[in-house]
């Protein structure tokens, strides 16, 4: 399979807050050594000393060709982020000029946001929510 995305993060274990351990770039060729619901353990094709979990939906399996090695593509870091979550230039012109488009620079305003891992981890905790654990 091949990251399908700008990068995908290589985690110790499936869990949210698992330790980041390292990362791989958009084409990178990967094969998948275990399977853990929407969760897969990589190995780096070129480097199998590079292991880790990925989200299955940072993959795909077709066939990502580089321009000599190279990330080149004519779209914008927010386009690339927007298309890995759906949208595309379709979507956006059907809510283009719509009430809905006001709403965008709320979901900027949310995705900007950033909350350490520890801050989360002990809301979580203290909350007593489920899943704390992962």
């Amino acid at each position: 399979m091949y990251v399908n995305v700008k990068e995908t993060v290589l985690k110790s274990g499936t869990g949210f807050f698992a330790s980041e351990i390292g990362s791989i770039p958009y084409g990178t060729q990967v094969k998948i050594l275990e399977e853990k619901g929407k969760w897969v353990k990589v190995e780096k094709k070129e480097d199998s000393s590079v292991t880790g979990w990925v989200p299955l939906s940072s993959l795909t399996k077709k066939k990502i060709i580089l321009n000599e090695g190279l990330f080149s593509i004519d779209a914008s870091a927010d386009e690339i982020a927007l298309a890995g979550k759906g949208f595309s230039a379709e979507v956006e012109k059907l809510y283009s000029g719509s009430s809905l488009e006001s709403f965008y620079s709320l979901v900027d305003g949310i995705e900007e946001k950033n909350i350490e891992k520890d801050t989360l981890l002990e809301f979580i905790l203290e909350g007593q929510l489920l899943g704390a654990s992962e």
